[in-house]
């Protein structure tokens, strides 16, 4: 089976940690980050001027775990914040057999709380997390409709383990 699981969150949230804990615990799993790609062409998890190549890379790659694997799972790990950003993700030619949206919601205190906890390579500057913050949206009923399942997560377990085994490191 070709699953796709597209993660939705702020900047701060977990996303990397909580696909980071799915890939312990599950088989075949594969994870496509736009921070990490970021830094990988960029040297820096922040620096914002080859985004158009950043989003070519992450495209394809998601298509090439598609293409070269029978039994996977690949989770895009990138923010979507906004209901027409997590339709997009749809309109890509994905051929997966179930594509599931993740959400990951925290209050913006304790947010900004894990951002300014975290590696300093991957802080994300304060007026952006509450930009994004202003203008998130809630999951609206044509994106429940449109995927095959969306999982809503306001907490979860994480091994103490996680962060060690990152698929990139800080």
């Amino acid at each position: 089976m070709k699953e796709l699981i597209i993660l939705s969150a702020l900047p701060g949230s977990g996303k990397s940690t909580w696909a980071e804990q799915f890939r312990l615990t599950h088989k075949h799993v594969k994870i496509v980050s736009s921070d990490g790609i970021r830094k990988e062409v960029t040297g820096q998890y922040q620096d914002l001027e080859h985004e158009e190549e950043v989003w070519q890379i992450y495209d394809s790659r998601i298509h090439e775990y598609l293409d070269n694997y029978d039994d996977v799972t690949v989770i895009a790990d990138s923010t979507n914040i906004t209901n027409n950003l997590r339709l997009n993700m749809l309109q890509k030619g994905y051929h997966y057999d179930k594509i599931t949206l993740v959400v990951l919601k925290k209050k913006l205190p304790v947010i900004l709380k894990a951002n300014h906890e975290r590696n300093e390579a991957k802080f994300v500057p304060e007026f952006a997390i509450k930009t994004m913050w202003e203008n998130w949206e809630d999951i609206n009923d044509e994106v429940r409709e449109k995927y095959d399942e969306v999982i809503e997560i306001n907490k979860w377990f994480e091994s103490p383990n996680v962060k060690e085994s990152f698929h990139y490191k800080y």
